[in-house]
């Protein structure tokens, strides 16, 4: 890593006294963001801003007053600047990613760099490159905790970097200048996620067990033992965050199944009170004050809402200022001065994909700093408008509709099944969406069952269903927009990404009649495969995750596959890989290849080369875009 100046202040200065003018293109929504975060200095004196330059992340530090440019690491395809932490007035540490052989996405492992914001004392404090790279070490290191108190350490986690080991992590207290270690404990369970109390010390750690079951463990505190955490509890207990005297914790908690409720848990009386929960959705996040304890939470039922748990807090008051201020848009406040003075705050919508501001809480004054994709206008976006239904057997969906600016009415539509499946839409920008919407399509989202953030219960309805019940209430989606006059009923196709490319290709075969053509990206198409390639089997509990969702019954996986169920499709198809991918490999798609050839069945193909589980370089993702375009206009076009 090395100074270079010039060029970085020039992109900066364009992004601070530019507007943009021209039309949103296709090459447009191909970018990746140009400003991915921007957080402040515990004095003020100083930002830092993680920057993209042709495809590498890189840091600059500026001057608050001014934005003179004091120090900009570059990177190469080895280093680049990742997530990164002020840790006092002067040092930054930086998670440090890199390429691996010649794949375009980079990936961590797990080195920690150390810089000031001048340049000075730059140095790689954790990882193999830090005993000067001359003995490849496994361990990896992640910040878990940042010692308020402490202005020289932080908290890693530290773990060997293989999915399929039982060497359990260990929690190291790092010094941010030299680099030197001190153990401070270690996990009672491999796979451990932990939570840190005020003091620093570790009192809850969570894992996996080789069943794929999670584990909950409690220490007192420092020289305590883990013990397993029962403490009267009963049910799905997800610890978040300290009260700010430590004897308490606040918790995600659900007993039966529902959707979790933000409770307050006395350490010492086992005593618990209920917070706040909603009928719909699992709270997405907490918002923690200053000194500790929770002030808020987030839920996303259908637009995002913030809970004020104490409206006379004065961080709960500052927030909602500055929700109402920017009209319903999410608001996250990055990082704050040591005196709460002056906050980084990220604005975003579904039309805006990113803007950050330096707020000032005494004047109540905002200053534009930095659009996160200066090159999109939020006034040419769509809006993206949510719905609910209720599936025949009593479930309730949330879903979303985005319709092209100015239309409403008969349109070609894209059914658009998110990942996972162990995951959901929200409501907030998405390039896909906004590149399909701005082609003249309306888009359909649902988060079918067998989504995340809706209790546990909606979560293990998709079990076993995969090809089944899910994909009716993709349908169910699909029709709602038909009745409601929104999508002409004859132009309707899927496209959807990894489990959202299996169901591309599922719902196709499932409803021969209805989807005039199919598109399945970086898709799993062979359920039985999932057992033999890939990385989940390369986890521990990996098999026994696969027996939990799919089902052990080969029989019923082969019938929910589209490789042996090419007979039944009718729709043309379009498949996009990654020829790298770990997660869905390319055999999925040569298998599915290999029966639509037999078939003599209508496809278009694109693999690229040194791609993962999705396409990380942007000429590749552009082509992907045009390709995607191209085929859905040949289709269901104007």
């Amino acid at each position: 890593m090395k100074l270079k100046l010039p060029y970085i202040f020039i992109l900066l200065f364009i992004a601070l006294t530019s507007r943009h003018v021209q039309a949103t293109s296709i090459e447009d929504f191909s970018k990746h963001a140009q400003y991915h975060n921007i957080k402040i200095s515990p004095d003020g004196k100083h930002l830092a801003a993680l920057i993209n330059d042709n495809g590498l992340k890189r840091l600059v530090f500026l001057e608050t007053d001014g934005y003179k440019v004091t120090f900009a690491l570059t990177a190469n395809r080895d280093s680049q600047p990742d997530d990164y932490y002020w840790v006092n007035n002067e040092r930054v540490i930086i998670q440090v990613v890199r390429t691996r052989g010649s794949l375009e996405k980079p990936f961590s492992a797990g080195e920690l760099y150390a810089v000031n914001y001048d340049g000075r004392k730059g140095k790689m404090i954790f990882g193999y490159r830090a005993k000067g790279g001359m003995v490849l070490s496994a361990d990896g290191g992640f910040v878990i905790d940042l010692l308020k108190n402490d202005k020289k350490h932080v908290l890693i986690r530290s773990q060997v970097l293989s999915r399929k080991t039982d060497t359990l992590p260990k929690i190291l207290k790092l010094n941010v200048y030299n680099g030197r270690t001190k153990r401070v404990k270690s996990a009672p369970i491999p796979y451990t996620q932990f939570l840190i109390d005020h003091n620093g010390q570790p009192r809850f750690a969570a894992g996996s067990d080789k069943n794929a079951n999670t584990k909950l463990f409690y220490s007192e505190g420092k020289g305590k033992k883990w013990q397993p955490f029962q403490h009267n509890i009963q049910g799905e207990f997800i610890p978040v965050a300290f009260s700010h005297d430590n004897n308490s914790v606040y918790a995600f908690k659900s007993v039966q199944g529902e959707t979790q409720g933000l409770y307050k848990y006395n350490l010492a009386t086992q005593q618990e009170t209920l917070l706040y929960r909603s009928e719909i959705a699992d709270p997405t996040y907490p918002m923690q004050s200053t000194l500790g304890d929770v002030y808020g939470i987030r839920i996303d039922e259908d637009y995002p809402k913030y809970i004020y748990l104490d409206e006379n807090n004065p961080e709960a008051k500052l927030h909602k200022a500055l929700y109402n201020a920017f009209k319903g848009d999410n608001v996250i406040i990055t990082s704050k001065t040591a005196n709460g003075k002056q906050i980084i705050v990220h604005i975003n919508s579904d039309r805006n994909p990113g803007s950050f501001y330096l707020f000032d809480t005494q004047t109540m004054q905002a200053k534009f700093l930095f659009s996160s994709a200066p090159q999109i206008k939020h006034s040419e976006m769509a809006a993206m408008e949510p719905f609910r239904l209720k599936t025949p057997d009593g479930l309730i969906l949330n879903g979303y509709i985005t319709l092209p600016k100015g239309k409403s009415k008969n349109l070609p539509t894209v059914v658009l099944p998110h990942g996972g499946p162990h995951a959901r839409d929200y409501w907030g920008y998405n390039s896909q969406i906004q590149l399909l919407a701005n082609a003249g399509y309306a888009v359909i989202q649902v988060n079918f069952r067998g989504s995340t953030g809706y209790g546990k219960n909606f979560m293990q309805a998709g079990y076993g269903n995969w090809g089944t019940k899910i994909q009716d209430d993709i349908l169910l989606a699909t029709k709602y927009a038909i009745e409601q006059g929104i999508t002409d009923k004859n132009r309707v196709c899927i496209f959807g990404a990894s489990f959202g490319g299996y169901s591309a290709l599922q719902s196709a075969i499932n409803q021969p009649d209805l989807y005039k053509c199919a598109i399945g990206y970086v898709g799993v198409y062979d359920l039985p495969l999932l057992y033999k390639e890939g990385d989940i089997t390369a986890i521990k509990w990996g098999d026994a995750y696969l027996d939990k969702t799919l089902g052990t019954d080969v029989a019923a996986q082969k019938a929910q596959s589209p490789v042996y169920n090419v007979d039944k499709l009718k729709a043309p198809v379009l498949l996009i890989h990654g020829e790298d991918d770990e997660r869905a490999p390319i055999e999925h798609a040569l298998r599915l290849r290999a029966e639509l050839d037999k078939k003599g069945h209508p496809y278009e193909w694109l693999v690229k080369d040194k791609e993962g589980h999705g396409f990380y370089n942007e000429e590749n993702i552009l082509e992907a875009n045009q390709k995607i375009l191209a085929f859905l206009e040949k289709y269901i076009g104007h």
